[in-house]
């Protein structure tokens, strides 16, 4: 009997968890579980990359409804007289405006939203909710299953949690996973009274996919050699730090240096930066790419790769940029110092970080990274994990 596995995310957008799910998905072995996949929301360019064998259960009409508009969802439920849906989600919509009052930095609203779920019917073997906050929550909430494992893949002591909630739904789990050592100690020190449920599962990369999707040609931008091309890749939110890298951009620029940088990613911040960039001149030298479901193409003409997180969980484009033998300066925090073997391109500050950038362009054989053997495949002990605590 195959065992009946569930894997519940919030959406397939481009992200180091969404990549890390999907890589999972398509790594699993099919002949020994049947997997399927809950969604809150079918969308994200990932979505094309769910693998056959997995069944991707219907979305929830009922939290749809209030998913597509917060705001006015009460309306809706009351035109569908599902009043008791229309009572929650005003609920919800106060507790909205009361947080906004109090300068709360984290609003969930689970204790409402959770009724615009619908229970899942179907029983498994074990669930898995592989994003912090919501999925966890859901699972234990709205899942009938006997092993309930939860992912974590940030680190808990710089992103915004609800300890109270958290603490109340991880006793129902057998495992949690986070995807570092430093992520993992944060937790044990948040929650000391579940240390023998956290363990480490690190974001999986496939080197032959990586490899192969490298040799991809990008078609929209002419990649000028006589420059340094820099690449960054990460989603646009203050947590990247690419507001950092514009300043450092300009910098270069001004002390003739020739560079192109690019920025591979796409989110809320996108604005803000592109008036940086147009305040300091940098149009013919730091571009926005947009979100690309194939980074690696950037990666592998990149002469630099350039990760300026103010923090991680894990940092899937660094152990990505690896794969491809890349110089790579990233930012020195705990997650790149457990990844990274040249401890020399970390920076702790932003003269450091420039004059690493100098450094490169000056001695560029140097600094060429050595193939590193801990990636000759990149996944089969994370997924041996997976397996092992699947059961």
């Amino acid at each position: 009997m195959k065992k009946k596995i569930l894997f519940i995310m919030e959406s397939l957008g481009i992200g180091g968890a969404e990549k890390s799910l999907v890589t999972i998905l398509n790594l699993i072995d099919y002949s020994e579980y049947d997997v399927d996949l809950f969604l809150f929301a079918h969308c994200g360019d990932f979505m094309d990359m769910i693998p056959k064998e997995v069944n991707i259960l219907p979305e929830d009409e009922k939290y749809k409804i209030f998913k597509d508009n917060r705001k006015k969802s009460f309306i809706k439920y009351i035109m569908k007289l599902d009043f008791k849906s229309a009572f929650y989600s005003i609920c919800w919509l106060i507790g909205v405006l009361f947080s906004k009052f109090k300068k709360q930095k984290l609003y969930i609203g689970w204790k409402y939203v959770k009724n615009l779920f619908s229970s899942i019917e179907k029983e498994y073997d074990t669930s898995i909710a592989f994003l912090e906050r919501k999925t966890i929550y859901f699972n234990v909430d709205k899942v009938n299953s006997r092993n309930k494992i939860g992912f974590i893949h940030n680190d808990y002591s710089k992103y915004p949690y609800d300890e109270k909630l958290d603490k109340y739904y991880f006793s129902y789990y057998n495992k949690i996973a986070t995807v570092s050592e430093h992520c993992k100690e944060v937790l044990i020190e948040l929650f000391p009274e579940y240390r023998d449920k956290f363990i480490v599962i690190k974001n999986m990369v496939s080197k032959d996919l990586i490899e192969k999707l490298s040799n991809e040609k990008i078609n929209n931008y002419n990649i000028n050699k006589d420059f340094t091309n820099i690449v960054s890749v990460g989603r646009l939110v203050k947590q990247k730090g690419f507001d950092i890298a514009i300043e450092i951009c300009k910098k270069l620029v001004n002390d003739n240096y020739k560079v192109h940088w690019y920025i591979i990613g796409e989110g809320e911040e996108r604005g803000k930066l592109e008036e940086l960039i147009i305040e300091n001149k940098l149009e013919n030298n730091l571009f926005l790419v947009g979100a690309d479901t194939n980074p690696y193409k950037w990666m592998k003409i990149a002469d630099i790769y350039v990760q300026p997180s103010r923090f991680e969980g894990y940092g899937i484009t660094v152990a990505e940029a690896k794969v491809l033998n890349k110089v790579i300066i990233a930012s020195d925090i705990p997650e790149f110092r457990e990844l990274l073997d040249k401890k020399e391109l970390l920076f702790n500050n932003k003269e450091n970080l420039y004059n690493n950038i100098i450094k490169v362009i000056k001695e560029p054989e140097h600094y060429l990274k050595l193939e590193d053997s801990t990636q000759k495949e990149g996944y089969f002990e994370e997924l041996e994990k997976i397996y092992e605590i699947i059961g």
